[in-house]
């Protein structure tokens, strides 16, 4: 049987990857796409501006999603 399609079972659902990002001053959730040639992913706030880079490696973590605060 086949498992529902839910959010979480696939990471994008158009090839794209990203990164979901929580900024906790800002109170709000922004999707972080690279293209698949990209090293890193760019993060930024949509209050302040402060900007995240997270870079792409084999060392990394699986983890897809991130809180950040610029205070």
């Amino acid at each position: 049987m086949a498992q529902p399609n839910h959010p979480g079972n696939n990471p994008s659902p158009v090839g794209r990857p990203y990164l979901r990002i929580y900024f906790k001053c800002a109170n709000q959730y922004i999707r972080v796409y690279r293209r698949p040639e990209d090293p890193e992913y760019v993060a930024r706030c949509p209050t302040c501006g402060l900007t995240k880079k997270f870079r792409v490696g084999r060392s990394g973590t699986g983890q897809r999603f991130f809180e950040l605060s610029c205070k």
